[in-house]
């Protein structure tokens, strides 16, 4: 699978469990692919669209980790190996 077709089943994933995904450019601030936040009772993805796509990944990746909606799911096999790697590194 290439990176943007994960990247896209991740953000798809995030959307349909009701997180906002927005799209940043922080170029050259140092960050990383982006963070989660929570606003208002709201979870948030801010994804540096400036970031390397691996760093996007891991971003998504970290953001659905651990959550037991997935557990049921169907995700492609890559994509599930993402989340449950950035789950293990958290």
């Amino acid at each position: 699978m290439f990176a943007e077709d994960k990247l896209s089943s991740l953000v798809e994933t995030a959307k349909s469990l009701g997180i906002e995904v927005r799209l940043v450019d922080t170029a050259g601030s140092g960050k990383d692919g982006g963070a989660l936040v929570r606003l208002k009772g709201r979870e948030i993805i801010f994804l540096d669209v400036s970031a390397p796509i691996a760093d996007r990944v891991e971003t998504v990746a970290r953001a659905l980790a651990g959550r037991n909606e997935l557990e049921q799911r169907y995700l492609p096999p890559e994509v599930r190996q993402a989340i449950e790697q950035a789950s293990s590194s958290t």
